[in-house]
């Protein structure tokens, strides 16, 4: 190890964490292999002898160091090459992308773009037209927005009435749903938000189940439990008996975009009690879990909506399926057969012990 200008060919593979560059790798890992093993008059040095040859190649790797320091290369400059990965960023968002292309970008840029960038904030333009375009692409874009406002100090004060509006009954039937919903909960997670946007989506979140899948639901409910758990104030919502039990008599105004004027807590969740009597029986099930005391957070725990956003028509069935029944009574045991098809040929395929339900039932 030197620090001339002899640069060593092989040295580069070899050094573990040597240098990269400037020719001759440098570091006292390599100092003291190559002192270790030098030899004079035929003979290896003495244990004071390798101290000593040491200590002289780590001080020459040092001077060798200190000169590569200061020659400041232009591509060695750290804050140039940031701000030109800044600029290319930049000019490179205006070109019109794929969809496909447009949404990894959207799903990557606040780890893979944002930590190199000598200013993130620059990107809140791009954030702010994707989540005006609306669909899966506004959704995917609040993350980027988030992770500004958090880490960057941006201010956007329409967050969460952007959120609010992005939130539909396309969502349950999104290809990315599942993205979108985790990070849904990463942005209601704070318990300092204030009662009347949390009972803004909690309404909302009911109101939508009643028209989502039954995936669908079991996530709305989810979503319900874990607000209504972080918020106690918004506890009025399950309680208040002349909150409406229709969409007639319902004072919340569904079709307002502004969470602030929708009167959400004025209303009451009356849906979350339609959740009780779903077609469905793990919806109807799940639901269940609205019914215990919330304001207990001894007893009560939050629900992982991560294990949830995952579920579909696929899922339900395979855990039906895979259920353990105790007990399935027969069609016969419960008062005779109720089917569509009474007729003789079905009595025929049936057997002759068939029994049929009375006509008055």
């Amino acid at each position: 190890v030197g620090g001339g200008g002899d640069a060593n060919p092989e040295g580069d593979a070899e050094d573990p964490h040597g240098a990269w560059c400037k020719g001759v790798p440098v570091g006292e890992l390599a100092a003291i292999d190559a002192a270790a093993n030098r030899r004079r008059d035929g003979k290896k040095l003495t244990a004071k002898g390798r101290e000593k040859a040491v200590a002289a190649a780590t001080k020459e790797a040092d001077a060798c160091r200190a000169r590569a320091s200061e020659q400041r290369d232009k591509w060695a400059d750290g804050k140039r090459r940031r701000e030109l990965f800044q600029r290319t960023w930049l000019a490179l968002l205006r070109a019109p992308f794929p969809d496909d292309i447009y949404r990894k970008i959207l799903v990557r840029a606040h780890a893979d773009v944002m930590p190199h960038m000598p200013s993130p904030v620059t990107l809140s333009d791009f954030f702010t037209a994707s989540i005006d375009r609306g669909g899966l692409d506004g959704m995917l874009a609040l993350n980027g927005i988030f992770h500004l406002m958090t880490k960057h100090q941006l201010e956007y004060p329409k967050f969460y009435d952007k959120l609010y509006g992005l939130l539909d009954s396309s969502c349950f039937r999104a290809a990315n749903r599942r993205g979108f919903f985790e990070l849904l909960d990463v942005f209601l997670k704070s318990p300092a938000l204030p009662a009347y946007l949390a009972g803004a989506f909690i309404k909302r979140m009911s109101r939508l189940a009643i028209h989502a899948p039954p995936a669908g639901a079991v996530l709305a409910v989810a979503y319900c439990h874990n607000l209504l758990r972080r918020h106690p104030g918004c506890g009025v919502m399950v309680h208040r008996e002349n909150g409406g039990k229709s969409t007639d008599s319902d004072p919340f105004a569904a079709d307002e975009p502004d969470p602030a004027r929708c009167r959400a807590l004025e209303s009451s969740i009356w849906e979350m009690e339609a959740m009780s009597k779903h077609y469905h029986a793990q919806v109807s099930k799940f639901s269940e879990v609205l019914k215990k005391d919330l304001n207990d957070r001894v007893k009560t725990a939050e629900i992982p909506v991560k294990d949830i956003c995952e579920a579909n028509y696929g899922s339900l069935i395979s855990e039906e399926l895979r259920a353990r029944v105790k007990t399935a009574p027969m069609a016969s045991m419960l008062g005779g057969y109720r089917g569509l098809f009474r007729d003789a040929v079905t009595a025929e395929c049936l057997g002759g012990s068939v029994r049929w339900a009375a006509e008055t039932e």
